[in-house]
């Protein structure tokens, strides 16, 4: 999402809720689920396995600072 794009949404929705105090923690629990989910069908599909590895490197802090470049899971 673009600068603009989310200025748009933060205008539509009334607030910006990364500027919220608990913002980072739910922040961290949505990482931490696409991070399971991806490595849940990595167990299945082999081609998803680097990927979920990079997903769990990133929140173990393998991969430096964030924001990390996941590529969509299909």
């Amino acid at each position: 999402m673009s600068p603009a794009d989310y200025e748009t949404f933060c205008g539509t929705y009334g607030y910006d809720v990364t500027t919220w105090d608990g913002y980072p923690v739910l922040a961290a629990i949505r990482e931490l689920r696409i991070t399971a989910y991806a490595a849940q069908h990595a167990a299945r599909n082999s081609s998803w396995e680097r990927e979920a590895q990079l997903r769990v490197d990133c929140l173990r802090g393998r991969c430096g600072p964030r924001p990390w470049a996941w590529k969509g899971i299909l």
